[in-house]
């Protein structure tokens, strides 16, 4: 890991941490500067015309998207026709749902721990067609390759799951599974917003059909805009969802000339380039959204994906260490490879103490969260790469003050 100055960059870019201990990425995080001051400064824009008329001003507004999608393509290693801008996470889940087609009787796999949204447009999909969703469910609560192979038949078409478990940290081996889901001609589907921009995804060593990330989360920058990641090869398997114009082929000469032409015609032989953009609404955009969102992956680049990667996985033994030092138990899986910036852990077998010591935590300004899926949770502790051992240090005095006023061990593995 290269010798990065942590403290120095968080104090720069979130001046807000001075005032708390933030241990909730895995929820919503916050903003650096430049990406806020990107968002300013487009605020001003909007209220100038710096271009030479109304048209090219909105072209201009158009151009300002550009670096996320350059971002994102240097970020998962992606060639420029396979990212897209969504508005979120559920924004890219439906345009998988709708797009791979499924007739009745085709099946598609999940897993028992996902965040609702992973399943929900096929749960909605099943009062239309007769599918079959089947879910996977381990004695480990981890999912490898042969525990989906268990469910799978001639039938199933999708295997769609996060690649970060959001409940209890399981990083999924992408490499495998998506082996295993290209040997069987099934379209791997996955969400990576508890992923995206904490831990390396090289969509170069991993098959990966679709996959989508909203940007508020690790990818610090809660405006609504997430990025959309479609394997070229499989551009001509999935639909597209929508038709706007700024989809469609560039007309000679730009859209700008194309408004003034006298013959233009509405009811036209569109075409559309055969890219990942395709997917995207196609009309006046979230412009804020994808400035700050290319604000933000531009700043993970700057230091290094890698780099963060480390820096992640040290921050997180650390904290699974502390955790066990005051009789906690540590859900998370320890190997590295196999986490990425979320941490759950469990001080008491009755959820009701671990959710009264999270609130008394809150008024402290320390802040975590609880979460569970099919009984399987926890504190949820985000380790994410602007924080350092000092918040986990205050967290764990945090726990261990109101363990004292409370009189009771922990007793969750007990």
């Amino acid at each position: 890991m290269a010798n990065i100055d942590w403290k120095a960059i968080r104090e720069k870019e979130f001046p807000v941490l001075k005032t708390m201990t933030f241990l909730d990425a895995a929820c919503v995080s916050f903003a650096p500067r430049r990406a806020i001051d990107a968002v300013k400064d487009f605020a001003e824009m909007t209220g100038r015309q710096d271009e030479a008329n109304s048209s090219a001003h909105h072209i201009a507004m158009d151009a300002l998207r550009d670096k996320a999608y350059k971002e994102a393509q240097k970020l998962f290693h992606a060639d420029p026709e396979e990212i897209a801008l969504v508005e979120s996470t559920s924004h890219g889940l439906n345009i998988a749902a709708c797009g791979i087609d499924l007739k009745d009787g085709d099946s598609i796999i999940t897993t028992n721990l996902e965040f609702i949204q992973v399943a929900l447009p096929w749960c909605m999909m099943r009062k239309e067609k007769k599918i079959d969703i089947r879910v996977c469910k381990t004695a480990d609560n981890r999912f490898r390759a042969e525990d989906f192979a268990k469910l799978a038949d001639e039938t199933t078409k999708i295997l769609v799951m996060s690649t970060v478990e959001w409940c209890n940290g399981w990083a999924s081996d992408l490499k495998e599974i998506g082996a295993w889901c290209q040997k069987n001609n099934i379209m791997f589907v996955v969400d990576a917003v508890q992923q995206m921009g904490v831990t390396k995804i090289d969509t170069k060593e991993c098959h990966i059909d679709l996959m989508v990330a909203g940007g508020h989360k690790w990818g610090n920058s809660p405006y609504g805009t997430g990025i959309l990641y479609v394997n070229k090869d499989a551009l001509d398997k999935i639909k597209q969802s929508y038709g706007g114009y700024l989809n469609t082929t560039v007309p000679e000469g730009g859209w700008g000339a194309y408004w003034e032409k006298v013959d233009a015609q509405a009811v036209f032989d569109w075409t559309f380039p055969n890219t990942a953009r395709k997917y995207e609404i196609g009309g006046t955009s979230n412009y804020p959204g994808a400035i700050a969102l290319g604000e933000s992956l531009g700043l993970v680049n700057e230091i290094g994906i890698e780099n963060i990667q480390e820096h992640v996985w040290e921050l997180g033994e650390y904290c699974m260490d502390q955790i066990e030092s005051i009789g906690g138990t540590v859900i998370t899986h320890r190997d590295p490879q196999r986490r990425a910036g979320i941490i759950i852990a469990r001080l008491y077998k009755d959820p009701e103490f671990d959710r009264m010591i999270m609130r008394e935590l809150h008024a402290k300004r320390i802040f975590v969260a609880q979460r569970f899926t099919d009984s399987v949770g926890g504190f949820r502790i985000s380790c994410q790469w602007y924080n350092v051992k000092e918040d986990i240090d205050a967290m764990i005095q945090g726990m261990k003050d109101i363990i004292a006023l409370v009189g009771r061990e922990p007793d969750y593995g007990k």
